[in-house]
């Protein structure tokens, strides 16, 4: 148990609060270098679902639990993101990329309110995305060790330019760094929670680690193609993002073949 702590910890609030310390250093300097590596982090999570989360599932239970448990952790995700929505009452998250480019001098009071209320949805929406990523972690840990570190490692490379897309707006709208900092690790804390309920799941037996992981790998897919690459789009229109995340999908699939 005490293992899982420190691996979601990691994963989550390391992984976030290093992506946070990136965007303050370069800000929103490269549009299309934040492409690049939210693209990279894409592919990252393609394999994390597909190559390793669904295999694993699917050597412990059935092909239809995990194909109902995939759609379990989509309908989660919807339903938090109509949370927020109502919280907000908004149901746009993502940042324009255009409006990113101005220096922050030539930022108008109301457009700063704007980048901040954009930074803060952003930073529920992946502070709620966290859950079934430490789910994910929990539950594989409990399952083998080594299923677990091989998560933390891919979940936490993945949270970087997450908590990069949390702090670039938040700077621009002029917020405090030591504020944009602190928030920006804190958004990975939920992965904790997540993570101790997966262990907690998945010291119930097979069937419960297997539908914790088809439930880790839905929320992971949706957040990826509904989230990430429609960011991507606003930041880059070109071809090369893709292949950034061609790499992405490579890079996890030698990784998690690596380690486990």
């Amino acid at each position: 148990m005490f293992g899982t702590i420190l691996m979601a910890s990691a994963a989550g609030i390391i992984g976030t609060g290093l992506g946070g310390i990136l965007g303050l250093v370069f800000g929103t300097s490269s549009k299309k270098a934040m492409s690049y590596v939210l693209s990279f982090a894409s592919g990252v999570m393609i394999s994390i679902a597909c190559f390793d989360l669904v295999p694993e599932a699917l050597t412990l239970s059935s092909l239809w639990i995990v194909v109902v448990s995939i759609f379990i952790g989509i309908g989660v995700v919807q339903l938090l993101n109509g949370v927020i929505d109502k919280i907000t009452n908004s149901k746009e998250t993502h940042v324009e990329a255009e409006e990113l480019r101005h220096q922050k001098d030539m930022i108008s009071n109301e457009s700063r309110k704007s980048f901040i209320r954009s930074g803060l949805i952003m930073l529920a929406a992946i502070a709620l995305h966290n859950l079934p990523e430490g789910l994910a972690i929990g539950s594989g840990a409990s399952h083998d060790a080594n299923l677990g570190l091989t998560l933390a490692f891919l979940i936490a490379l993945h949270n970087i330019p997450e908590g990069m897309s949390i702090a670039v707006p938040l700077v621009a709208g002029g917020m405090k760094k030591w504020k944009v900092g602190l928030l920006t690790a804190l958004s990975g804390a939920p992965t904790l929670v997540g993570g101790l309920l997966g262990a907690v799941l998945g010291n119930m037996g097979d069937f419960m680690v297997a539908g914790s992981l088809g439930i880790a790998a839905g929320a992971m897919l949706y957040v990826t193609y509904c989230e990430i690459l429609p960011e991507v789009i606003l930041l880059n229109k070109g071809r090369r993002p893709a292949l950034f995340s061609i790499c992405g999908i490579i890079f996890g699939l030698i990784i998690t073949n690596i380690m486990i």
